[in-house]
């Protein structure tokens, strides 16, 4: 059984009915095998948590290497970047907001711990281009990368816990255009 398929499933369950609901059995019944098949690969519910923060990581850094390979100026990368992800996030109901939001509620700190390691592996791109936008002259020299990252990895965050909790009732990606346009404008240099 590939992992892939389970992470799907899983993550299937959670955008119908929320991460509290992924368990093994519902995972073996989407994908249709028993549950002793998913347990020879997933002790408990925290190991498929535990492989759907991995795909996470993957996806979020995955997002940021495709804008990186179309040859863009660092801002351009950072625009494209993060409209890849707001994507993403629109077309899987942010699902991985919810994963992390349940891996708090359990408390485990082996999982919260990767969680964090993993949005920090995305906030590090992140700070990345920005500083290469700074160099660039693109992002005004005073402004911190570190500091330019967690704003933007908090806008993120705000905007999808905010569509989340009001059902899913606007389109993300043009809420996101419109905060993101703003952010930029104040972090930009002058034309």
């Amino acid at each position: 059984m590939r992992r892939r398929q389970i992470a799907d499933a899983a993550r299937t369950i959670a955008v119908k009915y929320g991460s509290e609901h992924i368990t093994v059995r519902r995972i073996a019944k989407e994908i249709g095998v028993s549950e002793g098949a998913l347990y020879r690969h997933f002790k408990s519910k925290r190991d498929i948590l535990s492989l759907m923060v991995e795909r996470i990581q993957e996806d979020l850094v995955g997002d940021i290497e495709k804008a990186s390979t179309i040859g863009r100026t660092p801002l351009e990368t950072l625009d494209r970047s993060l409209r890849n992800h707001v994507s993403a996030i629109q077309q899987r109901k942010g699902v991985s907001f919810q994963v992390i939001a349940e891996i708090i509620s359990l408390g485990d700190k082996r999982l919260s711990r990767q969680a964090s390691e993993a949005v920090s592996e995305y906030t590090r791109r992140i700070r990345d281009i920005v500083a290469a936008a700074i160099s660039a002259g693109e992002i005004r020299r005073d402004m911190d990368p570190d500091k330019v990252a967690i704003l933007i990895a908090a806008t993120l965050q705000g905007l999808v816990s905010r569509w989340a909790l009001r059902n899913y009732d606007f389109d993300l990606e043009k809420e996101y255009l419109s905060t993101w346009l703003l952010l930029r404008e104040a972090i930009a240099c002058g034309e």
